[in-house]
């Protein structure tokens, strides 16, 4: 698994993500959200186009993230997942919890 953050206009931080997100690679993705948080990037694009497959562990990474967000007054989207994530997402109803977008501009509108 592989990250990349590009910081944006309006300090929207995206979140680039590669690969499966299971197992031990959760603690890592995990991490990686926190450390945008820290670093003051409380707007979060997390972009899943290239994740393939995610397990409960990650889907409850993404939401103590989201959580920790709100509460700092900020915000975190989902860009783009793929077939398999969108259907976890949408079985687990995370995907009424936390804003989908198909494009990275339509994911940044979502903070203006």
């Amino acid at each position: 698994m592989n990250f990349d953050t590009t910081i944006g206009e309006e300090n929207i931080s995206t979140l680039h993500v590669e690969g499966k997100i299971l197992g031990n690679a959760t603690d890592t993705f995990r991490k990686e959200m926190e450390m945008q948080l820290q670093t003051g990037y409380d707007k979060l694009v997390v972009d899943l186009t290239n994740v393939p497959l995610i397990d409960s562990s990650a889907l409850g990474a993404i939401v103590t993230t989201l959580k920790s967000c709100q509460e700092s007054g900020g915000k975190l989207v989902l860009l783009n997942p793929q077939k398999a994530v969108q259907e976890v997402l949408e079985v687990t109803h995370l995907a009424t919890v936390i804003e989908i977008y198909d494009t990275e501009e339509s994911a940044r509108d979502a903070f203006m």
